[in-house]
């Protein structure tokens, strides 16, 4: 394969999603954070937070509260159904989504 070398050379980044849901009977918008499991027996992990309206923005809530539990965003991206946000955070640098 002649970019073999070229793939492991490449960044690998955590990713950390981000997804508005809408308000309930009992409860207002909220937000999730999750971290979707890289192995078969890693359970996924997230945090539900309430929509901050003096914010007003759904990304820029997650980015603070992760950056605030020490992870390094180096790039984000979206689809339909969410945000993506990459991390650099591996080895020392691991930080649990809490």
């Amino acid at each position: 394969m002649k970019n073999k070398d070229a793939y492991y050379e490449t960044p690998n980044y955590r990713q950390i999603k981000v997804k508005m849901l809408p308000p309930t009977n009992k409860r207002g918008r909220r937000i999730k954070i999750y971290e979707p499991k890289r192995y078969m027996r890693e359970p996924n992990k997230s945090v539900y937070l309430s929509f901050n309206y003096e914010i007003d923005n759904v990304l820029e809530q997650a980015y603070n509260y992760i950056v605030k539990l020490g992870f390094k965003p180096v790039a984000r991206c979206s689809d339909v159904k969410c945000f993506t946000i990459l991390c650099d955070n591996w080895e020392e640098d691991f930080v649990e989504l809490k």
